[in-house]
């Protein structure tokens, strides 16, 4: 008798022609794992055994041997057991790839050898990619990632490939937002290097081909999903089990994120280190009850309303421009895969490397998110930095305009005519709020305190009047850094956008011209810090 005929017999040793049927079959459903290495002459000799100990129906043994043979199939086509922990994460993982006709590892080994891998071992425990039927997105072959690694082509070719290929897909505002989706879909190969990953917004009335861009990025993105809810559950499952590249294809998207408690997850996606927990075990009470998620990961959204401010700050907006263009070619996962295993094997390349050296290309939080896509640029496709720096200018240039429009800005304007009305060196904010009020309707109007907490938000020192009245106290200098910041002033100061030593680099666009040099470029801005955003507000939802 071999040893794992002996192991099954013992496992089932309490097995007789009395056991109730029930025991019987719950008795061999969990002992079927010891079947699946038999051979077949073994596996015969056992189920004939079954049926001279046991009182089993013929029909639902040979139901249960078809079990095992479809077990042992998975198993095989795997090459895992049923102890392996499943993971999407390991350290020097390159990917997930189908391998034989199931997910498997791609591992970076010291050597920088690639290895596919069904099982791999960690620390004593031994991990197995999840299922098929559970990973979302269409795996790159594991031959076909192989063949591309040893060719080792130049990156310039892959960028200008990934570059032709979004401009057959769709029409965007100008050829250099083509840059920056290429750009955008090589930072989803290498997220470990980036402490920020912008999200980019697709935006425009129906029709317009936001749903078309999106696929097309999404597609050839690295574990790419393409979402039309936002279930919470699912959502924090993508990004914290996976690392998902998500694109969120949702119309009225901040609506329907507040309707499922998820805005959390969307807001927080952009910064690497943000976590949002979630009250899983309640009844274990406090400091026991809430897990806390990874959601950092690049993201794309399509939507036909404008997303709430705090999401546009974290975002870079692409507003959809009507088209007389005809696109025959259908957008599938299956045509970006090749695509994908050429950017997967640039990934293996580059695994555990840092991106190049570069200060900010903008100052605040638009310098932050832009930052790891001008570093990509200077990776891969350098000689495209020229044409990434006219965009980020229009990009500074658009936001300003946004600001200036804004209500702060507005605001700002009402202390601009009211100069003359500054004594000793304060301005009563009742003087403000009336000035903003004339000629509002009622509703549009704010009170003396609604317009002091304003005024503290944009920075400006409290004070008092002589007659005890509230006030904010009046700095020239203070005002004007203000004021310049919301595009409403102009200096002569030229701007430095982009750190380029050498005569290797392209010199940066011009921007004297832009409204608010002094903060949108400052000369020394790699001194600066960026000014902190808005504070995520994170529910607690049990899921």
């Amino acid at each position: 008798m071999s040893e794992k005929i002996f192991a099954f017999k013992a496992a089932t040793a309490a097995l007789f022609k009395e056991t109730a049927e029930n025991e019987a079959k719950e008795m061999l459903r969990a002992a079927r794992v010891l079947l699946l290495d038999l051979t077949p002459t073994e596996e015969e000799d056992v189920f004939v055994d079954l049926k001279g100990r046991s009182s089993i129906s013929a029909s639902w043994l040979k139901a249960f041997k078809q079990e095992v043979k479809e077990l042992r199939k998975r198993s095989r086509a795997s090459g895992r057991n049923d102890e392996a922990t499943l993971t999407a994460l390991l350290p020097d993982l390159v990917d997930l790839v189908q391998h034989e006709g199931a997910p498997a590892f791609l591992i970076r080994d010291g050597d920088e050898a690639l290895i596919t891998a069904p099982q791999w071992e960690v620390e004593g425990t031994s991990y197995a990619p999840p299922p098929r039927e559970q990973i979302p997105w269409l795996l790159p072959r594991a031959d076909e990632v192989k063949k591309f690694y040893v060719r080792n082509e130049a990156p310039a070719l892959l960028y200008d490939d990934l570059l032709a290929y979004h401009q057959g897909v769709s029409e965007l505002p100008n050829g250099a937002y083509h840059d920056l989706i290429a750009a955008w879909v090589f930072h989803t190969y290498l997220p470990e290097s980036c402490q920020y990953s912008p999200e980019i917004c697709l935006y425009a009335v129906p029709e317009r081909g936001k749903t078309r861009t999106g696929k097309g990025a999404i597609y050839v993105a690295r574990r790419g999903v393409h979402v039309e809810s936002l279930r919470d559950a699912y959502l924090v499952r993508l990004a914290h089990n996976f690392q998902a590249t998500i694109f969120f294809d949702v119309m009225n998207l901040w609506k329907k994120a507040e309707k499922a408690g998820s805005e959390d997850i969307i807001l927080g996606r952009f910064e690497r280190g943000i976590k949002v927990p979630r009250v899983l075990y309640p009844d274990r009470g406090a400091h026991r009850d809430t897990v806390f998620y990874e959601i950092f990961g690049p993201t794309i959204i399509a939507t036909n309303v404008g997303v709430h401010n705090i999401l546009d700050s974290r975002a870079l907006q692409i507003n959809m421009p009507q088209t007389n263009r005809h696109f025959e070619r259908d957008v599938t996962p299956e045509a970006a895969l090749s695509l994908k295993e050429r950017l997967t094997a640039w990934r293996a390349h580059n695994l555990g490397k840092s991106l190049p050296e570069s200060a900010k290309p903008a100052p605040g939080r638009l310098g932050d998110i832009l930052k790891p896509l001008l570093q990509t640029i200077r990776l891969v496709r350098p000689e495209r930095e020229a044409v990434f720096m006219n965009l980020v200018r229009d990009l500074a240039r658009s936001r300003l305009i946004d600001r200036s429009d804004s209500l702060e800005a507005q605001i700002l304007l009402v202390l601009d005519s009211l100069r003359d009305q500054v004594t000793r060196g304060i301005l009563p904010i009742k003087e403000i709020t009336a000035s903003f009020n004339e000629g509002k309707s009622e509703e549009a109007c704010f009170s003396f305190q609604r317009m002091g907490r304003k005024l503290s938000s944009l920075g400006f020192g409290k004070g008092k009047t002589g007659e005890g009245a509230s006030a904010i106290i009046w700095d020239e200098d203070k005002f004007m850094r203000i004021f310049s910041a919301y595009g409403l002033g102009k200096t002569s100061e030229t701007p430095e956008t982009s750190e380029m030593p050498g005569e290797s680099r392209p010199r940066a666009p011009d921007v004297s011209d832009l409204p608010d040099v002094s903060d949108v470029f400052p000369t020394a801005y790699k001194e600066k810090k960026s000014p902190p955003g808005e504070d995520l507000h994170i529910k607690e939802v049990v899921i």
